[in-house]
């Protein structure tokens, strides 16, 4: 419970924090930004977004999700969520698309089993 406590508290104040670096993420010659329910994960060969109902993973470092997942223990956890995230990359079918993260909402810490 207690670490649940703790989580939430970083949450809410890792949701005021994004909004800075939002303005850093914006739309590009590679297309439009956009949302996606995904889940977030810190993976060995990097962070990326799984996106719920398919195969696809995009590329995408967020140090504010990053340290939510290393506080909770980021090889028992995962973050799911809605996120808006601009291509940083072209899309290539079977390849990770780059991406930055513009924000996040309704976002879960879950663990697991």
């Amino acid at each position: 419970m207690r670490l649940t406590q703790s989580l939430l508290a970083l949450t809410l104040a890792v949701a005021t924090t994004t909004i800075a670096s939002a303005a850093e993420c914006k739309e590009t010659t590679y297309g439009k930004c956009f949302t996606v329910h995904g889940r977030y994960n810190i993976y060995a060969d990097g962070d990326a977004i799984w996106i719920v109902g398919t195969h696809r993973r995009l590329e995408a470092v967020d140090d504010n999700l990053d340290t939510i997942l290393e506080k909770a223990g980021w090889q028992e956890h995962s973050i799911f969520g809605n996120f808006v995230v601009c291509p940083k990359s072209q899309y290539q079918s079977h390849h990770r698309q780059n991406v930055c993260i513009q924000s996040y909402k309704n976002i879960r810490l879950c663990k697991w089993n």
